[in-house]
């Protein structure tokens, strides 16, 4: 519920550790405020400070005017969206997102059965507490008080560990289906608890997720891959049955033990090496979700007649093809998924000049690291994995030797294919 006048809490009773927010971040606020503005550090950069989490991100909310904040970063600003209109400052390689206090249901606010379809209403820094979507989401740094202002009730809800919408959860997922998907994210990312009540009103409204833009689903996928913790996600994600809306081919599959633990595993790996402040790319977790519809479609082609290759090359364009109605996937990932896959065949062939080859493809790290996952389950790959891992580590004068020697005379005969399957 919305209090005209905020909760302030001093640095003394919050803690956020002000040296973590980005410099430039500051720089911003600063030329915002000294020429006449209001800005503040805005949302999930203040809600994982205070968690004691590491943002990366630094969003800014202003009572400036997009057009104001283009005219005070001169050749810095750039406008961007129709749905919502922010300004984007570049600031070295960053890019920092600058929103207007968002304001009542007067103006240029255009409502499609209940759905935003384009929001440039601006308002008052309450106004704009009340129209965003969860309590710890509605938290306002000042960066030269050091003061969290909290409209909400925010801080007591991150304390109380509750994930808690702001207005009637109905209202609020026809409004924008896709703070379904977050609710998952955030519980999962932020160890909040989604009460009983919201649960209930995300599987009766979940259908609404098919009228969000596609690109728009693949992004918020993304973002929840690489959440640091999705394995909770995907087990909410199932729970409340939208893992299917997202990916309709691959859900059925799942429900496959062997299938299951495979992503269990590769969800497990990514989360740790998010932990370990490791790269992740949605081209790994996408391509392993995939990975079932796509080798079942496989081995109907190879008993079909046609040649391992051709077999994989028609199978993941189907697959991929089927995908792109649920989720818009970019060409670029989908040709990082479709490296990944057939590199699976590639491993079969352990002699010869096509192991440099393969060693030094672009996705090779991927495509290794998704073969151990398939070894996981299934006993049959241990030569291929022991083979690729033992490769990795050996001088060149020994990896010559080892695929072009007379490997039935050293009793390895790597030749052989373990099966047909990638």
């Amino acid at each position: 519920m919305l209090n005209h006048q905020p909760l302030i809490y001093r640095p003394d009773q919050h803690h956020l550790p002000h040296g973590e927010i980005n410099k430039a971040t500051k720089k911003i606020i600063r030329k915002l405020t000294e020429a006449g503005y209001e800005a503040y550090l805005v949302g999930g950069a203040v809600r994982d400070l205070l968690l004691g989490l590491h943002p990366k991100d630094f969003d800014i909310a202003t009572d400036a005017t997009p057009e104001d904040v283009k005219k005070v970063f001169k050749g810095q600003c750039r406008l961007i969206g129709r749905r919502f209109r922010l300004a984007h400052i570049y600031m070295g390689n960053q890019v920092y997102e600058i929103a207007t206090f968002r304001g009542d249901d007067s103006g240029d606010r255009v409502l499609k059965k209940g759905r935003i379809i384009r929001d440039n209403v601006y308002g008052s820094i309450e106004q704009d507490a009340i129209r965003r979507d969860f309590s710890c989401n509605a938290l306002y740094y000042n960066i030269d008080s050091r003061e969290v202002l909290d409209f909400v009730g925010g801080v007591e809800d991150l304390e109380r560990g509750v994930l808690k919408l702001i207005g009637q959860a109905d209202q609020r997922f026809i409004e924008d289906p896709v703070r379904m998907l977050r609710a998952v994210r955030f519980e999962a990312k932020l160890g909040l608890t989604l009460p009983t009540e919201m649960a209930h009103q995300i599987t009766a409204h979940r259908h609404l997720l098919h009228q969000v833009p596609i690109a728009r689903l693949f992004d918020e996928t993304v973002k929840m891959f690489h959440c640091g913790n999705m394995m909770e996600a995907y087990q909410k994600l199932m729970d409340l049955d939208l893992f299917k809306i997202l990916f309709p081919t691959a859900v059925d599959y799942l429900q496959d033990p062997n299938w299951h633990n495979l992503m269990m595993h590769a969800f497990s790996n990514t989360d740790q090496r998010l932990k370990q402040g490791l790269s992740v790319t949605p081209v790994f977790l996408t391509a392993c979700v995939l990975w079932p519809p796509c080798i079942e479609l496989y081995e109907k082609l190879r008993s079909q007649g046609k040649p391992p290759h051709d077999a994989l090359h028609l199978a993941a364009g189907q697959v991929l093809s089927q995908q792109q109605k649920s989720l818009m996937i970019p060409r670029a990932i989908q040709n990082g998924i479709r490296q990944m896959w057939i590199l699976q065949l590639r491993f079969k062939k352990m002699f010869g000049k096509g192991v440099y080859s393969t060693l030094h493809h672009p996705r090779f790290r991927a495509g290794y690291d998704f073969l151990l996952l398939r070894n996981e389950i299934d006993a049959q790959l241990n030569k291929q994995a022991d083979f690729w891992t033992n490769i990795q580590n050996m001088p060149p004068e020994n990896v010559k030797s080892l695929i072009f020697g007379k490997r039935k005379k050293r009793g390895i005969n790597y030749r052989l294919a373990v099966h047909d399957a990638p």
